[in-house]
């Protein structure tokens, strides 16, 4: 287990100031670039430490479900709420405790977080592979040359979809974009945020291969997904076949959208999602697990890879 070199040293655990530099901000995290090396922790002299960190998350809808979660959102730069008191399923350690002043859950601040490291804001060329969510609003704000896109917008879901971001206060018209087949040219991003979309893409490498095209030499993917942390082989739930039929491997998996109602899950991915991302033309990339209570999260997962 080691700290990768773009997990700077300053990741050692803050106070919580009323308010600090948002560019002294870091959110902890443990990386690995294998399973085994995982493992190793897991089943060895870590095991009670990743127990105690899992029971902690567990216990968190009992532990503040009347009060709430005070802590240090690495976005806002400010002390905070997470989680609404009084909503048990608002503490839901991955989807769940959303910042009181961003709206931000705990996935999208630590991938966020991850994303912008160091990047010069005014600047930067950052992608999401979405747009209409709390997270793009947030990231529009603060990077000017910040653009997102949305898939599938026909007449009628193009509607609801732009009303949805207009009410998050989302700026400007959806974009829609296939991520296996970009129209950008080579090298147009420094950063790239791709978070639990993958999972929907039935050519997921193709898209892979789009990400690492568009981005510029030294550009960052930072990839959130249902991750089976023990498991070396991707999970295949459901296949895409050429005539358009769906073959299901296993139950039907439907994810939340706020417009559609649902999207299917084909994929839950495994260890070798970073053998994915070296084929496809990634120099460097690993899982990274976040533990911070003090930022809101207990032992969230999120990839990130380096062109």
């Amino acid at each position: 287990m080691r700290l990768p070199r773009f997990l700077s040293r300053r990741t050692a655990r803050l106070p919580l100031p009323r308010r600090v530099d948002a560019d002294h901000l870091r959110v902890p995290g443990e990386a690995w670039s294998r399973r085994a090396d995982f493992l190793a922790v897991r089943d060895g002299l870590g095991h009670e430490r990743l127990k105690a960190q899992w029971q902690m998350g567990v216990q968190l809808p009992s532990a503040l479900g009347e009060e709430g979660l005070s802590g240090l959102c690495p976005l806002c730069a400010e002390r905070v709420v997470f989680g609404r008191p009084g909503d048990a399923a608002s503490f839901d350690v991955r989807e769940g405790l959303a910042c009181g002043r961003c709206g931000n859950n705990a996935r999208m601040r630590q991938a966020l977080s991850l994303l912008l490291d160091g990047l010069p804001l005014e600047t930067a060329r950052v992608y999401l592979t979405e747009q209409a969510s709390p997270g793009f609003v947030w990231l529009q704000q603060q990077v000017p040359a910040a653009r997102g896109s949305e898939y599938g917008l026909d007449g009628a879901r193009r509607a609801r979809l732009q009303r949805w971001f207009n009410d998050l206060g989302g700026q400007g018209t959806l974009n829609e974009a296939d991520i296996t087949a970009l129209r950008d040219p080579d090298a147009s991003f420094d950063a790239i945020g791709c978070f639990d979309v993958l999972e929907h893409v039935p050519d997921y490498r193709a898209a892979l291969r789009e990400f690492a095209r568009v981005l510029a030499p030294g550009g960052r993917l930072v990839l959130t997904v249902p991750f089976l942390e023990t498991v070396q082989q991707t999970l295949v739930r459901a296949r895409l076949h050429d005539d358009g039929r769906i073959e299901h491997l296993e139950p039907e998996e439907i994810h939340g959208d706020p417009v559609s109602g649902g999207v299917l899950c084909f994929y839950h991915f495994g260890w070798d999602l970073l053998d994915a991302l070296h084929e496809a033309g990634f120099r460097r990339a690993e899982w990274i697990r976040s533990f911070a209570p003090e930022y809101g999260l207990y032992g969230l997962w999120a990839l990130r890879a380096e062109r």
